[in-house]
């Protein structure tokens, strides 16, 4: 079996950051292609009506102990960022579409911004460029090239085209995920995509 599965994600999501350990199990086990698509969440939320769950009391409660739950069910280290939500992620979206031409970079620059968003001991501040630097760092990237990447007029314009794309095609959060034209919300629905993918093979 193969197929394709959409992942479309936010840095700022941290139910993103699991997904993203999701996804990479349903591609071995099924040897599916991934295609990440980073879009603005901050726009979806806008465009749908839709409100952050830490905005919303019971939610937002709810979301913490939600999120040590399924951080575990992936063995996946877990810090609260203080720094969400009000922050912007776009510098990170958009360097991640200027990469996507080299998958294995695109692929090695996305998890490190998972793992410094949500799980290392120095929170990221995406929008901060002493703190994406410091990341870089750490994780073997020229600051000054992401930067290059962000601030390119094809990179923003790509980020814009996937997040309206998502939110045409029905997107109303993330991570949000397409196999084909099917629409499934959440990491926890990622067995129906898999079940998807399974009928498209």
């Amino acid at each position: 079996m193969a197929g394709k599965l959409e992942f479309c994600f936010d840095f700022i999501s941290p139910f993103s950051y699991v997904a993203n350990a999701a996804v990479q199990e349903i591609s071995e086990r099924t040897g599916a292609e991934i295609d990440f698509r980073p879009i603005f969440l901050g726009a979806v939320m806008q465009a749908t009506g839709n409100r952050p769950p830490g905005m919303v009391a019971a939610k937002g409660a709810y979301m913490m102990k939600d999120l040590q739950r399924c951080t575990r069910r992936y063995s996946l280290p877990f810090r609260m960022n203080p720094h969400f939500p009000m922050v912007s992620t776009r510098l990170l979206l958009r360097a991640a579409c200027g990469s996507q031409n080299t998958p294995s970079e695109q692929k090695r620059f996305i998890d490190a911004c998972f793992k410094h968003m949500w799980a290392a001991p120095t929170p990221l501040k995406p929008d901060d460029d002493a703190s994406v630097a410091a990341m870089c760092d750490a994780e073997g990237f020229d600051f000054d090239q992401i930067k290059a990447l962000a601030e390119a007029p094809a990179n923003q314009d790509a980020m814009k085209a996937n997040t309206e794309s998502a939110i045409a095609r029905g997107a109303f959060g993330a991570p949000t995920f397409f196999v084909g034209d099917e629409m499934f919300f959440g990491h926890d629905r990622l067995d129906y995509a898999e079940e998807a993918l399974k009928a498209q093979a």
